[in-house]
């Protein structure tokens, strides 16, 4: 049965494709991409095995736990709608122990692209020079417990996710931890660099320590067995056995716990309110007429403060990700280029699907009569609201930070045009790209190439902005270069919502198809 589960969700994957040319080819790019990084990789860790340096070591013990890392953070950080897959929701309906569930995800988890890569980057030591044929066994097996050590702990990680996600308390810790994460990943390769550059006994001090980690265990069976010590090769091939083994009971845990309807909203027993004490229309928005554009920005406002978990992360994690963006190439370009790339990634994870959290309530909205460009422009007010402040903290924050608080006033004009630039490019996805983002009907991979290319362009639209001022800055001050990219910013973004709304209130079949169930 679990056999039969993994074939099932293979299946699923294979027909959510074939629904449209698109869908084929970015099925078919996805497994090539994935190969060509997993030999790239492995040819990484080939070359630095080959070398047999201490710091070559340290560096594919580091390689393995970026790795683990980046499967054990993506859950938390990009809450990426569960289409065409097979998750607790689904599992209810088939007879299956918790054993065969788990075991028939994880099969049909290993038979992705990202675990071929993985799989082939952690192989890497089997092409490795001056090593025997006992050490390549090794460094297959290693590999292979590598990856099924990836798999299930992104899976745990994901299904215990989503089990704190369906109540308010378990939604605040849930978000706050996986901010936690994703900042301390940040930061970790800047405390790391002056360790890289040290002496070689505290780089050996730091490679006995990463051998001791479940990534670092795998990664170190070859060079362990080399140097003698079967024990401590065996002792580290039980932390991963003994890690994936956790991982498999968390990530049963969170299916028994779904499945019987033991969700921490299903016993929670709060306080109830009277129907007098709810204020429908937040405070900040109290002065507004009522109408379309005051419902829709009220209840878009309780998506991301009250109602919708998911909502909520990418309040907190947008800050964070615009930090990371613009803290990384401040020094480099400058306070005002550098605010305004992480204005467009601060707002694209709120803007790019803003009907994404109505579920079926579009219908409802749709059988209204209302205006939907109303609705959206109430949408885009209620972004707003919270991007606008963030933006601006962003901007005057990192320059006090870094000490360019002389370029602050320049800085927010740069930061405020990009943020209308993504107000432009999100209204035109969330009209032309809308999908539930709980349970997204349609072709995942084609509603994601679309939402990645809306967030590309405006990428590339800040980055020739930014490339094109290079080049006239010596005959145009900067400011009159702000200035006309914050005017045309402006006019994008109003032609940009009017355009959509209007195309919303033409084809609203096309919006409740988007969220109509299969």
């Amino acid at each position: 049965m679990a056999f039969v589960l993994a074939r099932l969700k293979l299946a699923l994957q294979i027909s959510g494709a074939r629904t449209s040319s698109l869908g084929i080819v970015v099925f078919v790019l996805a497994w090539a991409l994935g190969i060509l990084v997993g030999l790239a990789g492995g040819f990484l860790v080939a070359f630095l095995d080959s070398g047999g340096s201490p710091f070559g070591d340290l560096l594919v013990l580091l390689l393995f736990v970026a790795v683990f890392g980046g499967w054990i953070v993506l859950p938390l950080a990009v809450p990426v709608p569960t289409s065409n897959i097979v998750d607790p929701a689904v599992l209810e309906q088939y007879p299956l122990t918790r054993s065969q569930q788990v075991t028939g995800l994880l099969l049909g988890g290993l038979a992705s692209p990202t675990a071929a890569a993985t799989f082939l980057t952690a192989a890497g030591g089997v092409a490795a020079t001056n090593v025997g044929l006992m050490d390549r066994a090794v460094a297959v097996g290693a590999a292979l417990l590598f990856t099924v050590l990836c798999v299930a702990s992104s899976c745990a990680v994901r299904a215990l996710f989503a089990e704190a996600l369906t109540a308010r308390r378990g939604r605040d810790v849930a978000v706050v931890l996986s901010t936690l994460v994703i900042l301390t990943l940040y930061v970790l390769p800047h405390l790391l660099r002056p360790l890289l550059g040290a002496a070689e006994d505290a780089g050996a001090i730091l490679v006995a320590i990463l051998t001791w980690t479940p990534p670092g265990a795998a990664g170190a069976l070859a060079y362990v067995l080399e140097s003698g010590d079967a024990v401590g090769a065996i002792a580290r091939v039980g932390v991963v056995i003994t890690t994936i083994g956790i991982a498999v009971m968390l990530w049963g845990f969170a299916l028994r716990l779904h499945v019987k309807g033991h969700t921490a909203r299903a016993v929670a027993s709060g306080h109830r309110h009277s129907a007098a004490g709810l204020m429908l229309v937040p405070l900040v928005l109290r002065g507004l007429r009522a109408g379309p554009v005051l419902a829709a920005a009220s209840q878009h406002l309780r998506y991301y403060f009250f109602r919708a978990p998911r909502a909520a992360q990418f309040v907190v994690l947008g800050p964070v990700v615009g930090v990371m963006f613009a803290g990384a190439q401040v020094h480099a370009t400058g306070l005002p280029f550098a605010v305004a790339v992480g204005s467009v990634a601060m707002g694209a994870s709120a803007l790019l699907n803003l009907f994404g959290f109505d579920g079926r309530g579009v219908e409802l909205t749709v059988q209204t009569g209302g205006s939907l460009a109303s609705v959206l422009r109430g949408k885009l007010l209620a972004v707003s609201l919270f991007l606008v402040p963030g933006v601006a903290l962003l901007t005057i924050g990192l320059g006090i930070a870094t000490g360019f608080a002389d370029q602050v006033p320049l800085a927010l004009v740069s930061a405020l045009a990009a943020l209308l630039l993504s107000f432009a490019v999100g209204a035109a996805c969330s009209a032309w790209n809308p999908y539930d983002q709980e349970a997204p009907q349609g072709d995942r991979s084609t509603l994601s190439v679309r939402m990645l290319a809306a967030f590309g362009l405006a990428f590339a639209i800040v980055y020739g902005i930014g490339w094109m001022n290079t080049w006239v800055q010596p005959v145009i001050p900067v400011a009159v270069v702000l200035g006309a990219a914050l005017v045309l910013a402006a006019v994008a973004a109003v032609v940009s919502t009017r355009a959509s709304g209007a195309y919303l209130d033409r084809h609203p079949e096309r919006l409740l198809a988007a969220f109509a169930s299969r």
